[in-house]
């Protein structure tokens, strides 16, 4: 009896580790239009007060979030620049363009992955810094942004 108890809680153990691990994709369901989520990790790609070596300061938002921050996609820029948040915060991209972009750290610890035109990701961030970004679809045209995390 003791068994039948034990391995739905290890299965839910192992459901939840497998959403946190560095490199996995840690995303909920894309909205319409094909938006991918961001990994679950991030690392040395902040400076500051926010530098981690290691830590997840960043992950996807939660199913069903609200932004609160957003960030805007066209022309082939991102708008606000820097972009400014309180750790906590919903940071979302909305990609206005008719060409795909992404949000990338320096690094490569986050990533929004592809987000399709009309489409937005939104991410988390857990620790404060100053994180630099790109767009990995077009990173010699889109590079040297920031985000400040308070």
């Amino acid at each position: 009896m003791r068994r039948l108890i034990l391995v739905p809680v290890v299965a839910a153990l192992f459901a939840v580790a497998g959403c946190s691990g560095s490199g996995s994709s840690g995303s909920a369901a894309p909205p319409a239009g094909g938006s991918a989520a961001a990994s679950a990790a991030a690392g040395s790609g902040a400076s500051g007060a926010g530098s981690l070596g290691g830590g997840a300061a960043c992950a996807a938002a939660a199913a069903g979030a609200q932004a609160t921050v957003t960030v805007a996609i066209k022309d082939f820029k991102f708008a606000p620049q820097p972009v400014q948040a309180k750790v906590g915060d919903v940071i979302a991209w909305s990609n206005q363009d008719s060409a795909p972009h992404s949000a990338t750290l320096d690094d490569g610890t986050c990533d929004t992955k592809t987000i399709n035109a009309g489409a937005q990701a939104m991410l988390v961030f857990s620790a404060p810094g100053t994180y630099k970004y790109h767009c990995a679809v077009h990173p010699a045209q889109m590079k040297d942004y920031t985000i400040e995390v308070k």
